[in-house]
């Protein structure tokens, strides 16, 4: 993913986020998707401030990956 992608996927995120909360409370039929939205952009606020770090650093790519994203893991 490349860091304008991120970028952008955060902010969808974000105004998504905000829909949630224009009411002011969340509902039990809102709750899951919440969760994943908050997940999603912990993951993606990491892996930008990583690529951002190895671009000020000079680098093409962040030397150390990010963590798997824990949707995809099993067990």
């Amino acid at each position: 993913m490349e860091l304008d992608e991120i970028i952008a996927t955060i902010s969808k995120l974000e105004t998504e986020r905000e829909a949630i909360y224009v009411d002011e409370k969340v509902d039990d039929t809102e709750r899951p998707r919440l969760r994943q939205i908050e997940a999603e952009l912990d993951r993606l606020w990491d892996l930008r401030r990583r690529l951002e770090a190895a671009k000020n650093a000079g680098l093409d790519h962040a030397p150390v990956p990010p963590p798997p994203d824990p949707s995809k893991l099993t067990g």
